[in-house]
């Protein structure tokens, strides 16, 4: 029984840390496509 719980506990501690690093990821891509933009618009 104690297994059950220490093995669903691990899955949602792994499943939280892997949503959370699709998370900022996508928000770090998001941060860096912006900066982009403004670079290419200052150089034209």
């Amino acid at each position: 029984m104690e297994l059950i719980i220490y093995i669903s506990l691990f899955l949602i501690l792994f499943f939280g840390v892997i949503f959370n690093l699709k998370i900022t990821n996508f928000k770090k891509v998001k941060e860096i496509r912006n900066k982009a933009k403004d670079y290419s618009k200052k150089n034209n």
